[in-house]
């Protein structure tokens, strides 16, 4: 979709496209949907298209809406709670790798995922 961010596409569509199971694809396009991050479309020429501009729509938001960005605040160990006072020795470690990978989910863009397409009259010049 935001390589095409004008064009509406079909659930059959993007499942043929992606390979993407259909009734997960249904669900992800549910979610992005009600996290307004697309738009759909009923009808004979409907679709799903992106609800704004791919350089407004960061990785966080995709996570947001479909799995939650609180599942970075777990445990790496898997206890439900991290007990601060005992923590493990992967703590501080984990601490870093979350807060690096939030940074990158909040920082990147759909537009920042394309490839940069180049421009043939400059490669003249």
């Amino acid at each position: 979709m935001a390589e095409h961010d004008s064009i509406r596409m079909s659930a059959s569509y993007l499942h043929e496209k992606l390979q993407i199971p259909y009734s997960y694809l249904r669900a992800v396009l549910g979610d992005l949907s009600r996290g307004n991050l697309i738009v759909g479309v009923n009808g004979r020429n409907g679709g799903f298209r992106l609800s704004r501009d791919k350089s407004t729509i960061f990785l966080a938001d995709i996570v947001q809406v479909s799995e939650g960005l609180e599942s970075f605040n777990k445990c790496l160990m898997g206890f439900e709670e991290c007990p601060f006072d005992h923590s493990c020795y992967l703590h501080p470690i984990w601490i870093r790798m979350r807060n690096d990978i939030l940074s990158v989910l909040k920082q990147t863009s759909l537009a920042d995922l394309l490839p940069v397409k180049s421009d043939i009259s400059n490669q003249n010049k």
